[in-house]
Formats: structure tokens, sequence, C-alpha cells
């Protein structure tokens, strides 16, 4: 190691040292360097900036470590008493001084301009004291804007969460869409088409009917049946149940038709229905009846078993 490298590695020790203290295997290296470097040894530079740095952008909230106050209190007594002591070495030893005094009452050198006291030291600094007081500054900020980064308080940053649409403002499937995912969901599923009550007086209904017995649900769907006259009448379904008389079929529900066209309604079975045979639709009084006559049967759809 070249003495340009054995000064920076020095320099570097240096700054821990004051920064945050050495490990004893680093303390033995520095004072090995320092023997090539004496006029370091008693130098108070590095100990100030660090100071200055910590004050400045340390969280304040933390208190300082003992050792690390102890030291700048130390080398700060021994720096001011080291001032002292060189202006009024300069004061006696300078010939050659303005016949004023500044404000503070201290006097100005006439060479430089320059407090006489701290001219004095400055010219007695060499140029490797003023360049490794540059470097050993400079490290000095750069890990004080590490320890500032690393207390600054985080901000946390919130996403802008992802809109969520609420279930009740979802479209609902239409009858269409609940009919097919029913045929899914039932394999027991059974259909028929729509037939002629009676042959002889064709009404040209068209579409079938879906029942699962397992779900006691199912879907009846039309073609061409008539537009009822809600103040007259209204249709009615009946399920025709093998372990039930005839004569009292189940009530399906009632429905109106209000266009022509494609019309699914749901089945609305009043009672649990056993062994279905037969699905008829009739049209009725409105408001629907107990009991059906078999007056007006619109069409029927038989249930192969």
């Amino acid at each position: 190691m070249n003495a340009l490298e054995n000064k920076e590695r020095m320099l570097d020790l240096l700054t821990m040292r004051e920064i945050h203290g050495l490990s004893e295997e680093d303390q033995k290296e520095l004072e090995r360097l320092l023997q090539n470097f004496p006029e370091w040894q008693d130098d108070e530079t590095l100990a100030l900036t660090a100071a200055a740095i910590t004050l400045t952008v340390v969280n304040t909230d933390e208190p300082m470590p003992a050792n690390l106050r102890s030291k700048i209190l130390a080398d700060s007594e021994r720096y001011f008493a080291n001032e002292e002591t060189s202006e009024e070495t300069s004061e006696e030893t300078s010939g050659k001084v303005l016949d004023f005094k500044s404000k503070s009452g201290r006097t100005v050198s006439a060479e430089t301009g320059v407090v006489g006291g701290f001219a004095d030291r400055l010219r007695r600094l060499s140029f490797w004291n003023l360049a490794g007081w540059v470097a050993a500054a400079a490290a000095c900020v750069v890990l004080g804007f590490n320890l500032w980064t690393t207390n600054a308080p985080e901000v946390a940053v919130n996403p802008s969460p992802s809109p969520q649409i609420s279930p009740a403002l979802l479209p609902s499937p239409n009858l269409a869409q609940q009919r097919e995912q029913f045929l899914t969901a039932a394999p027991d599923a059974v259909q028929s088409s729509w037939t002629d009550f009676n042959p002889k007086e064709p009404r040209n209904v068209k579409g079938d009917v879906v029942w699962s017995n397992s779900l006691q649900r199912g879907y009846i769907r039309f073609q061409n049946l008539p537009v009822n006259d809600k103040t007259r009448e209204t249709y009615q379904l009946w399920i025709f149940d093998a372990n039930q008389n005839a004569k009292t079929p189940v009530d399906g529900g009632v429905f109106d038709i209000d266009a022509n066209g494609d019309v699914i309604v749901p089945i609305d079975a009043k009672i649990k229905v056993g062994k279905p045979t037969m699905f008829a639709v009739t049209a009725e009084k409105p408001g629907g009846v107990v009991v059906s006559e078999l007056g007006k049967v619109m069409a029927v759809a038989k249930i192969e078993t």
C-alpha cells in the first residue's frame, strides 16, 4: 500500500472513529497509520464536522450517545482554548496591523483582511491538512445523508383501490340465462314440448317445460300463447302428479302474457310434487282458481315415464 492509499485508509478510519467508534483491530490499524502522519494525531476537524452533520440531519428525538457527547465537549474545549492561545500569540507577533478594530473588538490583519488568529491558523495548515479535511467533510456529508434517509419516516403509498361493484348493482341474469343455468345445475331435469290438448281445436302454442324433481323447480317457455286481457282472464299452470287425484292437480302459479314472442315463466308449485306426469296451461278468471274445471286448456306437455 503506497503513501496515498495509507492516507485514504487513515481518513476512513478517522471518520469511522468519530461517527460510531472503531473495533480493537481497526483502532490498532489507525494508530499504526497515524505514526506516518503525526500531524493528524491531535487534529479535531473530523470530530467537529461529524458533530455538525449529526446535529443537522440525525433525528433529534434520539439522544446522542454519551461517548460521542463527551468527546465533542472535550474537543470543543480544547479547540477554543487553542484558538485563544493562537490569537494571543498572533497579536503579540504581528507587526503589520491596521489602526482600527471590528465591532467585536478583534484586530483585522492588513495583509489578508481576515481575523488575525484564524489567518495564522490557516497559514500553518499544509496542503495535505486541507485536502484531508475536505475529504473528511465530504465523507461525513455522505454519511449524514445516509443517516437522514435511513431515519426519515416512510411515506406510505396506498395504491388506488380497484373499483368494487356492489353485487346489488350487477345486472341480474334474465330468465333465459336462469333457465340455462338451471339445466346445467339440475342433472335430473326433464324436458317436454307443448302440444294441443284438443287436436280438433289447434292453438299452435310452441315451447317446452323443464322440471327438476330434486330441486322442485322448473321453467315453462312459450311461443304463440295469446296476449291475455288481465281484466277478464289470466293463465294458470297445473302439474299432474301420479301420486295425486287427477281432478286436483298441483297449482303451478298464475301468469300473464303482455306481448307476442318468446315468453319464459318460472314454475311456482304450491305443494311438493312427487312424480309429475303432465303439465297443462289453462285460461282462468283473474287471480286464478283453486280447482280448475279445465274448460279452456291452452296446451299440455306430457312427461314420459
